[in-house]
């Protein structure tokens, strides 16, 4: 079922302040995004599933660290909603940059969120590129 329009904008704006804290690299951006719960789950080419607040706070700090800055410009954003859960799913072109380098491919992201007391949280996201053939 197709999200209302305020939906619709409000996983819009978690989808733009996501990407927006990955490129700046702020870590508790991100992480403000999240439900405060155990079972949150981040779904990215790290081998093992970040499943709960510790594991995505871990990744995240880790990745601020990093050499390489993601960020994402996107194709295409279906909504879709049903009562108080909402998933979007973006298509697009990930960029990697590196001090030396720079790396585009195709990318797909959806997320999962829970509306609670009238503000929509995270619950789930996975990224992933696909391999052409």
């Amino acid at each position: 079922m197709r999200a209302d329009p305020q939906t619709e904008a409000a996983l819009l704006d978690i989808l733009e302040r996501l990407c927006s804290g990955f490129a700046t690299r702020d870590a508790e951006a991100v992480m403000q995004l999240f439900a405060p719960d155990a079972d949150i789950v981040m779904v990215t080419s790290e081998k093992p599933l970040l499943r709960g607040l510790d594991d995505v706070k871990a990744f995240l700090q880790r990745y601020a660290r990093g050499p390489t800055t993601y960020s994402w410009t996107w194709d295409r954003r279906d909504i879709s909603a049903a009562g108080a859960v909402a998933w979007l799913l973006a298509e697009g072109v990930e960029t990697a940059a590196a001090e030396d380098h720079e790396q585009k491919h195709s990318y797909r992201m959806s997320i999962v969120c829970e509306k609670r007391d009238g503000r929509w949280f995270l619950v789930q996201i996975h990224g992933s590129s696909p391999h052409g053939g």
